[in-house]
């Protein structure tokens, strides 16, 4: 099965239609997005209208989607990011923002495989370093999980844990590189594809994963691709959204 792994959107179709462009050779069983399709960016409907219409798509929320779809209160936000929410809340009609409410917050795709938006523990965790994802591989050799897809940092990441020392690793997500992936249960992995719409890196092209899985081997590589940033500029600034939403799209932080 080969898969498109996609996270953190945010609202941005420009960035969205460069991935589809970048990948429209390829043919994918399915989508796999991990959260937050919406927040931050200018065109929440058209993101949400392409998506719910893809019959290969399996998605859950993350933590803007929960405040555009109107789930829960922006509580832990900070003043730029509720703007933001609550602009997109006002741009989805009630059919869209039902759909966004009720996707999951988790979801088991195959077995021993699963999508989460912070971690496997904790919708809203930052998984930021090997040593912080250690709970979330000692939660997913209890559940039977090898693999965790996750998104909510932005920032392309690879950690794999090995089963028999107890040790987690770091290693360097490169883009176009192909990583082979062991799901027999002797390694488990934690992976980030990066933010499409909102990377935070250093980079700021859109970043997004392909997989593939075969058996209980996997191969998955990290791709990049530029976009119109400055049309997605000039949308934010016509709209007034916080000029700090605006500028950081440049240089991906």
């Amino acid at each position: 099965m080969k898969v498109l792994v996609v996270s953190d959107i945010h609202s941005n179709w420009e960035a969205w239609q460069a991935v589809q462009a970048a990948t429209q050779g390829e043919t994918f069983d399915e989508i796999w997005c991990l959260g937050d399709l919406t927040g931050y960016g200018p065109d929440p409907a058209l993101c949400v209208e392409q998506f719910r219409g893809f019959p290969n798509l399996r998605a859950i929320m993350g933590n803007h989607d929960r405040v555009v779809a109107k789930v829960e209160s922006p509580v832990g936000f900070n003043p730029h990011a509720i703007v933001a929410a609550y602009k997109n809340m006002a741009r989805l009609n009630d059919e869209q923002a039902r759909w966004l409410a009720a996707n999951p917050q988790s979801l088991m795709v195959a077995p021993g495989i699963m999508l989460c938006h912070g971690s496997p523990v904790d919708p809203d965790e930052y998984l930021l370093t090997a040593q912080v994802a250690t709970p979330s591989f000692t939660f997913m050799a209890e559940k039977g999980i090898t693999l965790a897809l996750f998104g909510h940092t932005h920032i392309p990441s690879f950690y794999e844990w090995e089963a028999e020392a107890g040790l987690s690793m770091d290693q360097d997500p490169l883009t176009g590189t192909w990583f082979t992936l062991h799901l027999d249960g002797t390694r488990r992995y934690l992976i980030n594809p990066g933010s499409v719409g909102q990377p935070r890196d250093g980079n700021p092209l859109a970043a997004f994963g392909i997989l593939e899985l075969t058996g209980e081997k996997a191969c998955m590589s990290f791709q990049r691709v530029g976009y119109d940033i400055a049309a997605v500029q000039e949308k934010m600034r016509r709209d007034k959204f916080p000029d700090i939403l605006v500028t950081r799209l440049t240089v991906g932080y």
